[in-house]
């Protein structure tokens, strides 16, 4: 089972021989691995760092990287720890150095006997085999967060030169922070860095002591109150500028902190203590596990207030010709997307996969979702998801009315073979199962409830029955409801941006999954009136599956899974289309894989 979720994942720990490279250095068979070093740069980018423990020679190590003309990619490693010790207490100490938590590290090793010892010194570390590599790789469309400018990458360097001479100067931690020359400023200008400090507040666990997970327009009413204190604060030392990284909004009525929290890069250097104590104490009620305690009356005197430091982080850039894609949709996008590279364009990613409470988020790729998301107060929405464990929280996240996206690629194949249900009060959507199995009959419940463990049978059928009286069936497939979605979502877009709509194959096979059966004929149904339907809009266009499918072998277990060929001629049928309506080459398809799966 996999033992690691790349979403979650701020650090990975390398090992070198056969998992970073193809072989072993002391042998002198090491070969660098093309690929991990790209996926390297890749988690770079996404902000993911990057460390190494190897039991190796540090000297060989790092000769081997800058002889063979990679000292860019030596440069991406922070805190390598490269001797012959036993490995556990080795990472153990890389995460403590950089400030982090086990569960938000992934170390990466051939050898069960290293992994074994890591976790024993960490247990609530991810692990990962190296020949689970591979499907890391294809899971990182997932880290939808950049950091092109490698901001995050620059700050761990700055710790690291501070460790190092922390152990080479042998002075104790409290006279090294006297001679950091810490200075904070504590600005009130909060609307102005609105998006760095909702990222902060979303990513900050370690020193996060109220754990309130803000959204933008939650801040935004806050920074309007008059009897809320709001300011966020720039670290700085002499090793160098850390940027924005803490955040509180005061209660002035009642002297309660609503937030306060700070990046886990200046844990330890008593920040959060000084600004506890300019604050002049107030109440806090702490919630969950934090990396630091905070005491009445004490008063870090190693920090000095200069207001006139200013963050030094780099914008985000935009790649150069600021095209923007958006592919949303079932499993068929992420197969297909696989071969597809950008080329001065963004591509953005709505599909579907397994969240930290190991649910699979699909439903958010439905066209009655897409809708009612969008139409929604976020307040509804969230009620949504008291009662029943669908739809999610997690499905409610999207940026797909996102009016920077020059083309949206939307599959309309979870329409086809999703269960989509109807409140009887207020025609709100559920979506759930398959749509051949409607919960609501109580015919389909000994198979609905056939994969539930014993022990919550009772209280799943409990739910089913609430379900029943709450919800009714709105059919399969749901046309009706799939044209008004459509319309509602175009008329809800960027009129620039060019919605297109992939319509799944007509063509029978004898491969059916359970589940899928009589999903061919629904395309048969629903395709020609979708068809109908975009005569009437010059920004709606159509990709058609059934126009890439031979024969029987095109398909692999259904009508909606198929092989490789069929994959690769989507991810070429996207490109043309991009190509043709950008009015140049923004993405592009590895033709020699294609030339090989005709």
């Amino acid at each position: 089972m996999q033992d690691y979720n790349l979403k979650r994942a701020k650090l990975i720990i390398w090992d070198l021989d056969e998992t970073f490279w193809i072989g072993n250095l002391a042998e002198e068979t090491a070969n660098f691995s093309k690929s991990n070093m790209k996926f390297l740069e890749e988690l770079v980018t996404r902000g993911i760092m990057n460390s190494i423990c190897s039991k190796n020679e540090f000297d060989k190590v790092k000769t081997k990287f800058l002889m063979e003309g990679y000292e860019k990619f030596w440069n991406y490693f922070v805190f390598p720890s490269i001797n012959w010790m036993p490995k556990g207490e080795r990472v153990k100490a890389i995460i403590s150095s950089m400030g982090l938590r086990e569960e938000n590290v992934i170390f990466i090793d051939d050898n069960e006997i290293n992994i074994q010892e890591v976790k024993f010194y960490c247990p609530k570390i991810m692990t990962a085999y190296s020949e689970e590599i591979e499907h890391m790789k294809k899971d990182l469309y997932l880290v939808n967060d950049y950091d092109f400018e490698h901001t995050r990458l620059a700050q761990y360097k700055i710790l690291e030169e501070k460790e190092n001479d922390k152990i080479s100067n042998n002075v104790s931690n409290e006279e090294f922070l006297k001679n950091s020359e810490i200075r904070i400023a504590i600005k009130k200008d909060c609307t102005e860095n609105i998006d760095r400090i909702c990222k902060l507040i979303l990513r900050t666990n370690q020193l996060n002591f109220t754990k309130n997970r803000a959204e933008r327009e939650d801040l935004l009413k806050d920074f309007e109150d008059k009897d809320k204190e709001t300011a966020y604060i720039i670290v700085e030392d002499k090793y160098g500028n850390y940027g924005i990284c803490g955040f509180y909004v005061l209660d002035k009525i009642t002297d309660t902190l609503k937030h306060f929290l700070f990046s886990c890069r200046i844990l330890g250097m008593g920040i959060e203590q000084y600004v506890y104590s300019y604050l002049n104490f107030p109440k806090i009620k702490i919630q969950g596990e934090v990396a630091a305690n905070l005491e009445e009356e004490k008063f870090p005197d190693w920090i000095k207030i200069d207001n006139n430091i200013v963050a030094k982080e780099l914008p985000q850039r935009t790649l150069p010709t600021d095209v923007n894609i958006l592919f949303k949709g079932t499993c068929d996008l992420l197969s297909a997307i696989d071969y597809i590279k950008a080329e001065n364009c963004t591509i953005d990613t709505e599909l579907p996969y397994w969240n930290k409470d190991l649910m699979y988020i699909l439903s958010h790729t439905h066209t009655a979702f897409i809708e009612q998301t969008h139409r929604m107060p976020k307040s509804e929405l969230v009620e949504l998801s008291f009662k029943f464990p669908f739809p999610n929280p997690d499905e409610f996240k999207t940026d797909f009315f996102n009016p920077k996206y020059d083309i949206i690629f939307l599959s309309l194949l979870s329409n086809s073979f999703s269960g989509l249900y109807k409140n009887k009060t207020n025609g709100e959507y559920a979506v759930f199962g398959f749509a051949n199995c409607d919960i609501t009959d109580v015919k389909n419940w000994p198979q609905t409830l056939a994969a539930i463990p014993p022990e919550l049978k009772a209280k799943n059928l409990q739910m089913l029955k609430q379900f029943k009286e709450e919800n009714v069936f709105a059919g399969s497939p749901p046309i009706e409801e799939t044209i008004k979605n459509l319309r509602y979502i175009r008329e809800n877009l960027n009129p620039k941006t060019e919605l297109v709509l992939i319509l799944g194959s007509e063509k029978p096979t004898n491969k059916i999954s359970e589940g899928y059966e009589g999903v061919c004929e629904s395309h048969q149904k629903i395709n020609p009136i979708v068809r109908d339907f975009v005569k009437g809009y010059d920004n709606i266009s159509i990709i058609e599956l059934s126009e890439l499918i031979e024969n029987d072998d095109d398909y692999s277990t259904c009508v909606n899974h198929f092989s490789r060929r069929v994959y690769l001629k989507m991810a070429e049928a996207f490109a043309q289309f991009a190509n043709k309506k950008i009015g140049k080459k923004c993405l592009t398809v590895n033709t020699q894989d294609l030339a090989t799966a005709q």
